[in-house]
């Protein structure tokens, strides 16, 4: 998978470049995180035809990156939401059905900005990039990524700990269609600085 590789070489890269300090409970250097919730909707529509399809799921989130202040940060974001899919074919008489699941989110560069002292923060961020739409099965083969943009939030209750929401949307083709997605996420997240 094209996406697991660019994420392997940002994370070596982010790596290599961290400084000593880090992990030393002050938002400056560098930072890692991630977290889990609800994805209220996760939707899909293709272009030229009626209609959506909208769903809920899992909602999960990772970033990692480096804070130059106590207040800015520039991360690898990637936020989505995770979900099972019923997809149903029918031929002649005969109904084949058969349960998938599917994933659909933003990876890109994202930018956060603190407003308030470590522990205590109404935040914002804002990630330009790409999206995806996958099947987490063996034999699905998924769209080509597409531009994706992502804005979000959300409130740093104590040191290390937050809760964010963000909606994300972009686009993903194959030889057939061109498809629209949306998704809006609310998780708990750790972040470690």
């Amino acid at each position: 998978m094209k996406s697991t590789r660019v994420l392997a070489v940002v994370l070596l890269v982010v790596l290599l470049a961290s400084s000593a300090s880090a992990f030393d409970g002050m938002r400056k250097g560098f930072v890692l995180g991630g977290g889990l919730g609800f994805a209220p909707v996760a939707n899909t529509s293709i272009d030229g035809l009626e209609g959506k399809y909208e769903k809920q799921g899992l909602g999960v989130n990772f970033l990692i990156g480096y804070a130059w202040d106590e207040r800015n940060m520039i991360v690898f974001l990637r936020d989505g939401a995770i979900y099972s899919e019923t997809i149903e074919l029918t031929w002649g008489d005969v109904v084949f059905r058969d349960k998938i699941n599917m994933a659909q989110g933003f990876s890109g560069v994202g930018y956060y900005h603190y407003f308030g002292p470590v522990g205590k923060a109404f935040f914002v961020t804002a990630g330009i990039g790409f999206q995806d739409w996958m099947s987490l099965e063996e034999d699905w083969e998924n769209p080509d990524l597409g531009a994706g943009l992502l804005f979000g939030g959300g409130y740093e209750f104590t040191r290390h700990v937050q809760v964010y929401s963000s909606v994300s949307f972009g686009k993903t083709s194959d030889a057939f269609f061109d498809y629209n997605h949306a998704q809006w996420i609310i998780t708990v997240s750790a972040v470690a600085f």
